[in-house]
């Protein structure tokens, strides 16, 4: 009950910040709807690459939250103003090298087989969003510190405010406001929001009223390069397993642009609402990461491996109501959640909206799993394991059962469904045996 509690207490404004992030694409998404499926794919398409470089980010800056929970079980408070003000320059460099490769998003998409059109429109909608990686990556770094600290209020004002302020920017700039329109204006829209949240929660950390104690304006020594290999280390694990799951979500959008335009718009709703989705088991298993990184300073094995199992109940608990709803229901979720009405479209979504809720439990646990071993300090085998797991064997598995067998976009999640599975097998089998080894020792 206690880890469950306190897992309450840090998850919920975790999960809400970080459902959050997603709602801003979500609301981009329904409102661009009333413009047709190729406004819809182009936006979906485009911003797909920008998640990919945003997710590669997040998992290079994951030793930010790694580090801070650690010395914070140490009971080391002063230390941990610096492991932030060391993730600042870190964060910003991650970001610009981020937005250079967005300008290089046509020749992408027309290299992956795109079409030129396709291959136009999407590309602006990158490079827009592209703008957005410095702010993002400076409000993510600053909110994993507080998350770490046990302040995640902070991250989720920031990020409801800028969905309060994203619906009023797209009537505006979807419609043509500053020149842009369509999906180029509703990802200016949310690129103008990013900056708004990231002035919120940097300024919040710098003018917090205990930043004495916690070292917050102390000038870190060393300073970022030489003292942020700890956290960098942690991080250079995490980002490329972050990356192997997300590219190969990416993947699974260049397939389907391969296909009609009514199943790349299937696709990228439904993937749409699939990342809502796991943005409760993202919050959760970072809540998890910090429970389990605590207990880890404190050398306390039994509750560390409490604090892991617990978060990976809790996932699959709270994500199964979902799961039931969208295979019962596919249909009035689609109609209801995006507004759509056309029948034919509906049906061509049904199949792989089935499949999105279980397929987001085994991912929920698999990345609650991976969080928890990567807050001991087991950073490779988890990276690993979701290369295997998500590159070798989900994009081949994929593109037969989307492409070879012509099931479209349905074929595409059930290939994403069996590769959570098989990896949140391993990753549980992984985790016992860490946990029985250090309890037993």
């Amino acid at each position: 009950m206690r880890h469950s509690a306190e897992l309450g207490r840090l998850a919920v404004p975790v999960v809400a910040s970080r459902a959050g992030i997603l709602t801003l694409a979500l609301a981009d998404t329904v409102m661009l709807g009333p413009l047709g499926a190729e406004e819809v794919g182009h936006y979906g398409l485009g911003t797909s690459a920008f998640v990919f470089l945003l997710v590669c980010g997040i998992g290079l800056m994951f030793g930010t939250m790694v580090e801070t929970s650690h010395l914070r079980g140490e009971g080391r408070l002063v230390d941990t103003g610096a492991v932030w003000r060391r993730a600042l320059p870190y964060a910003a460099i991650l970001a610009g090298a981020g937005f250079v490769l967005t300008l290089f998003a046509e020749y992408y998409f027309l290299a992956t087989g795109q079409s030129p059109d396709l291959s136009r429109e999407a590309a602006t909608v990158t490079r827009i969003q592209g703008i957005g990686l410095i702010p993002m990556l400076l409000y993510i770094c600053t909110n994993m510190y507080l998350e770490a600290m046990g302040r995640p209020m902070p991250g989720m004002i920031a990020v409801w405010g800028a969905n309060i302020l994203n619906i009023p920017l797209n009537l505006w700039l979807i419609d043509g406001g500053l020149g842009v329109d369509g999906a180029d204006g509703a990802a200016l829209a949310t690129t103008l929001c990013r900056v708004g949240m990231m002035v919120y929660v940097v300024g919040y950390v710098w003018y917090l009223g205990g930043r004495q104690e916690w070292g917050i304006r102390t000038r870190p020594v060393p300073g970022w390069v030489v003292g942020g290999r700890t956290a960098r280390r942690h991080g250079y694990a995490a980002g490329p397993a972050y990356a192997a799951e997300s590219g190969a979500y990416h993947v699974m959008h260049i397939f389907a642009g391969w296909m009609a335009a009514s199943e790349l718009a299937s696709f990228s709703v439904n993937m749409n609402l699939l990342a809502m989705i796991f943005m409760i088991s993202l919050g959760i298993a970072s809540a998890t990461a910090v429970r389990v990184g605590v207990a880890h300073g404190r050398r306390d094995w039994p509750d560390r491996a409490l604090a892991g199992w617990t978060g990976v109940f809790w996932v699959m608990l709270m994500l199964t109501p979902f799961a039931l709803v969208l295979y019962l229901m596919p249909m009035e979720t689609m109609s209801v959640v995006y507004r759509i009405t056309d029948p034919v479209l509906l049906a061509v979504m049904a199949p792989a909206t089935m499949l999105v809720g279980a397929a987001m439990i085994m991912d929920g646990a698999q990345f609650t799993l991976g969080n928890s071993l990567r807050a001991t300090g087991d950073a490779w085998v988890p990276t690993l394991l979701n290369f295997l797991g998500f590159v070798v064997f989900m994009i081949p598995a994929a593109y037969w059962l989307g492409i070879v067998l012509d099931r479209g976009a349905a074929g595409l999640y059930e290939g994403i469904l069996l590769a959570s599975g098989v990896v949140m097998t391993i990753l549980a089998l992984r985790w016992t045996w860490i946990c029985v080894r250090k309890i037993a020792g």
